[in-house]
């Protein structure tokens, strides 16, 4: 079925997994284009795949998309000052 990585089933559910990949591309783009947007868009998407049960994408998602979103926002403050 799914290949389990030190206890968590890494590719348990299909839906999930598409929801954390989506979430971390999110998370790239936000570091360049709209990170409000994009950011915000990317901690749903992990929060969806943590719901549907992968876990590991899931928070890898949310974490890289609130970290890049919050770098990319300073980023474009720092340019327009």
């Amino acid at each position: 079925m799914g290949k389990v990585l030190m206890g968590i089933n890494v590719f348990k559910n299909k839906s999930g997994r598409w929801f954390g990949v989506d979430s971390l591309f999110m998370a790239l783009i936000s570091v360049a284009v709209a990170p409000l947007i994009f950011g915000v868009l990317g901690i749903a998407a992990g929060m969806i795949a943590v719901a549907n049960r992968s876990q590991y994408l899931g928070m890898l998602g949310v974490i890289s998309s609130a970290v890049l979103g919050f770098s990319g926002y300073y980023f474009a403050a720092n340019l327009i000052a």
